[in-house]
């Protein structure tokens, strides 16, 4: 939303101030005032003393405000004097400001003194530990110094403005403008109405007054230029504010500016302006058009001292002289006359007025919050002279009753502090141990700590003289005992008592067995690892010694052996003695006995290299047991000739309850042959192919395979059905895996 424009003010408006204005200023130089009417903008009868008559050359004047009334004035006849008018810029208004201009550059008066220098000036300081010994009143005069500054504010426009800054004697700031905070709760135009006129000087030798005696020069150019500073602040303030209101002027302008002059360029048409010479002088038309508008806009600032006031205030003084006995400080307290306010003297640490005045040992006046006192002399210190409190005790003491530490730079009280023994520096308490083993108080960084004390759970510090280092763990400790079976000196964490023979040992001459130690005299060294056991056994074999880690058990006779005479089969980890380790009957390897079986009809280890399946029987045999294909007992039982006296009969064999033998049995006449683990059945038939049977176990009685047909399967033959695998095949193809495993380490 566009910001409004103050409106003008209207000229009856300017009239009334004007009038205001006159009224005020003949009153103030001392000339009668009359208004010829009621009306705001009415004329006025002015009687001029003698030195006004003299300077306007009338002793009366009839001034009016309006030009109507100046031309009605005139009419009325040449016995009545027309009014002169009072405007802006008229001879007589003119005349005015230049009367002004020369007698209001600076102001010198005096404050009314309105309070009493009472028991108010005896009350405003109360000593808490001194006594007021001596006491002079006297009334002093200072001075305030108001600077009233012209400001300037020149652009497209013109505004103006006066700014008053008040100063004391010292260059501080006590009041601002209307409308800003203040330290003084009385504004500067209360202060210059109640300003009075300064008694006449005595008279000069030649009975010419003299004038009224003004502060140095070179103080005035002084405190000139602080208020400059802060009228140039406000200015800068100010410059925001107006520079806000300037851009959108300008904006607007130079908008205006280049639509007119972008118009003109595109009316230009190019068969009027081939080379281009018209439009660039229309652009450089509007560049220079807008320069110039930037540069009527920009804001300028004049600061101009316009007058100043020299204010004389009236103060009453009072010197106290305040001691404890033992030293005097002198005190001032001042009171000024004209509003009553109380200047008191001011903390030394907080440098805040203060009513409640505490002496310290080093004179130095302090308030209530800046002060400590000592517990050893009970003197009384301000907080800069260092009060400072005991580390170990917490109680306050001075610089002349504490000492210093050297280790942690506090102060701390005499009873809490000591002189280290080993390097004869003062130190505190808190920064020194006692030893635990002697007692001697010193420097904890001069002590150790006791690992024995540590281990424990508790912190216990020894000195260089007490501690002891371990031959063991090599820490230092004040613990130290003598081995039983060297004599050296150990730590208690490294000695240890023998679970047998209680006695005490140290690292070196006890071994842990089973989380308990042992002494080396309860011990004996095994003779086959060289290890420190509780006790030895003779090897069935060799008669050696072993202790029970390096001995171990055979799984076939569960004896325990020496690690020479044992085997550990990496593939089973069976452990098996030398005794029973059987070998391939072909390329002599140590095969586990529990892992391996014997051949069935040799009876005799082959390993997986060495052994060979059967391809009438499915059963595996060593190589030496094969022959193209068939193991004996198969080449036997199908080669051998058969005789009456050969058949058997089925029925009454063990096999003979199982189902699948049971359905074929009759068909065909069976012949047998045996071998160490297998007993094996041919059968013969008429026009059939031979049936097979392999069975095991006790009489035969666990049937492994089966080859041959019943009657009913041989009448109704499916040529479409495929034939099932027979049950020899899949065990050979089991049994080739399982030695496929074991040679791989992964099976049994």
């Amino acid at each position: 939303m566009a910001k409004k424009t103050a409106k003008a003010p209207k000229p009856a408006e300017r009239a009334v101030d004007l009038r205001t204005f006159t009224d005020d200023f003949f009153t103030t130089l001392g000339a009668t005032v009359k208004a010829a009417d009621r009306r705001k903008t009415g004329t006025l009868q002015v009687d001029l003393p003698p030195a006004l008559a003299t300077y306007f050359g009338d002793p009366s004047l009839t001034l009016c405000f309006q030009q109507t009334a100046a031309s009605d004035g005139a009419a009325n006849g040449p016995t009545t004097p027309a009014p002169q008018l009072i405007a802006h810029g008229s001879p007589l208004f003119d005349k005015m400001l230049a009367y002004l201009e020369n007698k209001s550059a600076v102001t010198h008066q005096r404050l009314p003194a309105r309070h009493n220098t009472g028991e108010e000036l005896m009350r405003a300081l109360r000593p808490a530990n001194t006594g007021i010994v001596g006491l002079k009143m006297q009334e002093q005069t200072h001075h305030l110094y108001a600077f009233h500054w012209h400001i300037t504010y020149r652009a497209d426009d013109k505004h103006e403005e006066l700014y008053s800054v008040l100063l004391n004697e010292a260059g501080e700031r006590l009041l601002n403008q209307a409308g800003d905070s203040a330290t003084n709760t009385t504004d500067l135009p209360t202060l210059l109405a109640d300003a009075e006129s300064l008694p006449p000087e005595p008279a000069s030798p030649d009975g010419q007054p003299l004038p009224s005696r003004l502060p140095p020069m070179t103080q005035l150019h002084r405190l000139a230029e602080i208020a400059r500073k802060y009228a140039i602040y406000h200015a800068d303030v100010r410059c925001v504010s107006h520079e806000a209101e300037i851009l959108p002027r300008l904006y607007k302008t130079l908008n205006r500016l280049s639509t007119y002059y972008q118009q003109q360029i595109e009316e230009v048409y190019d068969a009027h302006d081939p080379t281009g010479e018209k439009r660039r002088a229309l652009e450089v038309d509007l560049e220079r058009k807008l320069a110039e508008e930037v540069e009527n806009h920009r804001l300028r600032v004049q600061v101009q001292l316009f007058s100043y006031a020299v204010l004389q205030v009236p103060v009453a003084v009072a010197n106290l002289t305040l001691s404890d006995g033992k030293r005097e400080v002198a005190v001032q307290v001042l009171r000024n006359r004209y509003d009553g306010t109380l200047q008191r003297p001011r903390c030394h640490v907080c440098h805040n007025e203060m009513t409640q005045v505490v002496l310290d040992r080093n004179g130095h006046l302090v308030c209530d919050n800046c002060f400590g006192q000592c517990s050893s002399c009970q003197d009384l210190l301000c907080t800069t002279c260092a009060v400072a409190l005991c580390p170990v005790c917490n109680k306050a003491n001075c610089d002349t009753c504490g000492r210093l530490c050297w280790a942690c730079g506090e102060r701390a009280c005499a009873d809490h502090s000591s002189l280290c023994p080993i390097c004869g520096d003062e130190v505190c308490h808190a920064c020194q141990e006692t030893c635990s083993h002697c007692g001697v108080r010193q420097c904890r960084s001069h002590l150790r700590i006791d690992q024995v004390k540590v281990t424990a759970g508790e912190t216990a510090y020894i000195c260089n003289e007490c501690a002891v280092r371990c031959l063991g763990c090599e820490q230092y400790s004040a613990e130290i005992g003598a081995c039983s079976a060297s004599g050296q000196r150990f730590c208690q964490n490294c000695l240890v008592s023998c679970t047998t023979c209680q006695r005490v040992v140290g690292p070196g001459f006890y071994e842990t067995i089973d989380r308990k130690p042992y002494c080396h005299a309860c011990l004996v060294e095994c003779p086959s690892c060289q290890r420190w056991a509780l006790a030895v056994e003779p090897c069935p074999q060799c008669q050696t010694g072993f202790c029970p880690t390096c001995g171990a058990a055979c799984a076939v006779c569960q004896e325990r052996f020496c690690p020479d005479h044992t085997h550990h089969y990496a593939g089973c980890d069976h452990v098996v003695c030398v005794k029973h380790t059987v070998h391939c009957n072909q390329c002599q390897d140590e095969l586990c006995p529990l892992c391996n079986v014997v051949c069935a009809i040799c009876e005799q280890y082959a390993c997986d290299l060495h052994q060979e399946s059967c391809k009438q029987c499915g059963q595996l045999y060593c190589r030496n047991c094969i022959s193209k294909g068939l193991c004996t007992t198969c080449t036997v039982l199908t080669t051998a000739p058969v005789s009456e006296g050969d058949t058997l009969d089925l029925a009454k064999e063990a096999c003979s309850a199982d189902p699948r033998v049971a359905k074929i049995a009759p068909h065909y006449t069976w012949t047998q042959a045996r071998n160490q683990r297998y007993t094996l059945y041919l059968g013969r038939a008429p026009e059939r192919k031979d049936a097979f049977i392999v069975a095991t176990g006790e009489n035969g009685a666990e049937v492994l395979s089966i080859k041959g047909q019943s009657m009913a399967q041989a009448r109704q033959p499916n040529a479409d059905q495929p034939q099932s695998r027979e049950s020899g095949d899949w065990l050979r193809e089991f049994q080739d895996w399982l030695r496929r495993m074991r040679r791989s380490g992964r099976g049994r």
